[in-house]
């Protein structure tokens, strides 16, 4: 029963200190990093645009000589 109670204890110890801890990198954040970041997320997004625009001239394509086909 003692050392029921003393290993609670410490597990008690070692888990509430390493829960209380911080990561010091989490709290400092990088402009630099963070600017790349947003960089590659704007160029991502242009992309993105290029690639439904052109999804969207494929299917107006598509439907446009499947309707010349059914005439």
């Amino acid at each position: 029963m003692n050392l029921i109670i003393k290993l609670t204890a410490v597990l008690l110890v070692i888990l509430t200190t390493g829960c209380g801890e911080q990561d010091d990198q989490a709290k400092s954040s990088d402009p630099v990093v963070l600017k790349t970041q947003l960089e590659s997320l704007n160029k991502a997004k242009k992309v993105e645009g290029i690639l439904q625009d052109a999804a969207e001239q494929q299917r107006k394509t598509i439907d446009d000589s499947t309707a010349s086909e059914k005439q």
